[in-house]
């Protein structure tokens, strides 16, 4: 099997393992390319290296990240300690990622998380699973492959 084939199989079970790390109930809904960006959103990048070169980017409103925080933490998080959290909600998915894609045999490994408070462009060929939060939102997952 090639591994571009593999990657939506390889994204869907890193976010089932991912769901085991963090208290809130999440649904993985159908695929979709591409999908409306919101008017306040973060974008957190992690970039993979190794057998797989790709980019993983979790996209969703301030509020659905703040929202899991709360979840997680019992109280608000803003400004700088939100965009810390969220950077780790990706390093937490990426290396969620990493684990799983010892089973599709490959090695990998990730960066440190990029934020980006802005709207980033993703080409219209990438394939981006909406992930439902309990009562908190969206984010919207996708893996970019690169060319090596």
């Amino acid at each position: 099997m090639n591994i571009s084939d593999s990657l939506p199989q390889l994204l869907k079970q890193a976010i089932l393992s991912f769901q085991t790390s963090i208290p809130v109930s999440m649904s993985i809904e159908a695929a979709v390319t591409p999908f409306d960006q919101y008017a306040k959103s973060q974008t957190v990048s992690v970039q993979i290296i190794g057998d797989l070169h790709a980019t993983l980017t979790i996209v969703g409103e301030e509020q659905t990240f703040s929202k899991i925080a709360q979840m997680m933490f019992g109280m608000e998080l803003q400004q700088e300690m939100l965009s810390s959290f969220t950077c780790e909600l990706g390093n937490m998915m990426a290396g969620s990622l990493a684990s799983e894609a010892i089973s599709f045999q490959l090695h990998v490994d990730i960066t440190p998380p990029s934020l980006h408070e802005d709207t980033i462009t993703q080409p219209s060929s990438v394939v981006t699973l909406p992930v439902k939060c309990e009562d908190s939102g969206y984010l919207h997952v996708s893996l970019l492959p690169l060319s090596s």
